[in-house]
């Protein structure tokens, strides 16, 4: 990990460039909590912007759950002010009840967005993905879930996805960078994952590593997959909707990513789509998806209702 520690900043700099995250020029908000990985991040994309070319600007938010929060986006501004980086500071001041962490998600989520960039940075790296890819795999995701994060999804970009965080930190103690600790309660769903991968390692080395790669084939295979639907997609849908005779033709693999693109919703599970898979709606008829959305079946056609 030393080796690695030292070797950070040009597989991070050959990453950005070999994917093209963004061209000389474009704007990047860096989003910073403080913790190592967004200031590995932030230091990172300062010490090679000459060489990848983006215009930088950085955005901390402060959720208002921790008292000490507040002096973590203080931290990170001192720092963006040493390194000459304009910064800007976000106070949510969100409230305690149910659905926390989501909401705080959310509005982190619409806050960044907000700041109308080109693209904005994430320091996640290879062991959230294998986390992420650990926690759609408990879930039951298909190829999409388990695919994890891409290193560019418009307009979020990842420069560090493909560096372990073992790494990240060894670089930023050899570079003298300071941090907070990460304050992910332990009780957590992300916290108890990260509590499981240790143990994962004993069976098998190297689990975080090995756990990425698999996202990274299967992102490989959900391009194909999805050129695939494109292509299907032309020939079943029209403005009356989905030919339901010609979809139930189709591969179960298809029938269900064809379904998910007619009905558009993150709020939709995989059951009601796998009942019409496995049959239902053969028929004029409709099925209720949940999230308030209804999949009709009429005059031969599938639609969805309740947008």
């Amino acid at each position: 990990m030393t080796e690695m520690g030292r070797t950070t900043q040009r597989r991070v700099l050959d990453a950005v460039q070999r994917l093209r995250l963004w061209r000389p020029g474009d704007t990047v908000c860096l989003a910073v909590s403080g913790g190592v990985d967004s200031m590995v991040l932030m230091h990172l994309m300062h010490r090679t912007q000459a060489a990848h070319g983006a215009q930088l600007s950085v955005v901390s938010i402060d959720h208002g759950l921790r008292p000490e929060s507040a002096r973590e986006v203080d931290m990170v501004g001192a720092t963006a002010a040493e390194l000459n980086l304009p910064f800007h500071p976000v106070r949510l001041g969100i409230r305690s009840g149910p659905n926390l962490a989501e909401r705080a998600r959310e509005a982190r989520r619409d806050a960044l967005l907000a700041r109308g960039t080109d693209w904005i940075a994430t320091g996640h790296h290879q062991d959230d993905q294998a986390e992420t890819v650990l926690f759609h795999l408990l879930r039951g995701s298909g190829m999409r879930g388990l695919m994890g994060m891409r290193a560019k999804c418009d307009p979020w970009v990842r420069p560090l996805l493909f560096e372990p965080k073992g790494a990240l930190q060894q670089w930023a103690e050899d570079n003298g960078i300071g941090w907070s600790e990460d304050p992910s309660n332990p009780g957590s769903q992300r916290g108890t994952l990260r509590e499981i991968m240790p143990r994962l390692d004993r069976v098998h080395g190297g689990a975080s590593r090995a756990l990425a790669r698999s996202a990274r084939l299967l992102a490989h295979e959900d391009a194909w997959v999805e050129a695939l639907v494109a292509d299907e997609w032309a020939v079943l849908f029209n403005d009356l909707g989905l030919d339901r005779a010609a979809l139930a033709s189709r591969h179960p693999a298809l029938q269900l990513r064809l379904l998910r693109r007619l009905v558009a919703s993150s709020r939709v599970r995989a059951e009601p789509l796998e009942s019409v898979v496995s049959g239902a709606l053969m028929q004029d008829g409709q099925l209720d998806l949940g999230g308030g959305l209804t999949l009709v079946c009429t005059g031969g056609r599938l639609r969805v209702e309740g947008r």
